[in-house]
């Protein structure tokens, strides 16, 4: 009787560990995120599924992060600007500090709902920061565009996102399994 409950204990025991150390891989170190809305589009896709790397993540200029617009409304947008940058758009060309950069995620003319004028409408940094001054991205601070210009939701309409705002880099598709591998 007590080699049976000795190994019925081992048995919980050991179930409880595998159970808090998969909850905390899923609370600290990555987690599956569901895309909603065409934002993204042609890097992800309504109702994709990604996974999401928490762990020590430093947002670095292209990655495709997850944040807290609000309390339960998150937002999956591409970061454009870091700390100590200046971003502007002319004629639909990406300036960084005063420098044009190609955005090859980009296919213009590709959006998912039609579109007129300019694939991403002319701004500068004073325009769509929430601050007083503001020639450059502040410390903490992230200009973040979605990738289907005319359709997302982002930093022009919603300024600048605060790093405590970050959730971390949307790292794989993991649904649907047409699409599934690393995000680019």
């Amino acid at each position: 009787m007590k080699k049976i409950l000795r190994e019925v204990f081992d048995w919980v025991k050991t179930f409880v560990i595998i159970f808090i150390i998969v909850t905390l891989v899923h609370k600290y170190v990555f987690t599956p995120v569901k895309v909603d809305g065409p934002s993204m589009y042609p890097t992800l896709h309504d109702e994709d599924s990604v996974i999401l790397w928490k762990l020590g993540y430093q947002p670095k200029p292209f990655d495709v992060v997850v944040f807290e617009y609000s309390p339960n409304v998150y937002y999956v947008k591409r970061v454009i600007g870091i700390p100590g940058q200046t971003v502007s758009y002319y004629d639909d060309q990406l300036y960084v500090d005063n420098q044009p950069v190609m955005e090859n995620y980009l296919q213009r003319g590709k959006s998912v709902v039609a579109y007129s004028g300019s694939f991403t409408e002319d701004f500068t940094l004073e325009d769509i920061c929430q601050f007083d001054e503001c020639s450059v991205i502040p410390e903490d601070y992230y200009l973040v565009l979605g990738d289907n210009r005319p359709h997302s939701r982002d930093s022009r309409d919603i300024g600048l996102v605060h790093k405590d705002q970050l959730l971390g880099k949307a790292v794989w598709i993991q649904w649907p399994l047409s699409s599934f591998g690393p995000i680019e």
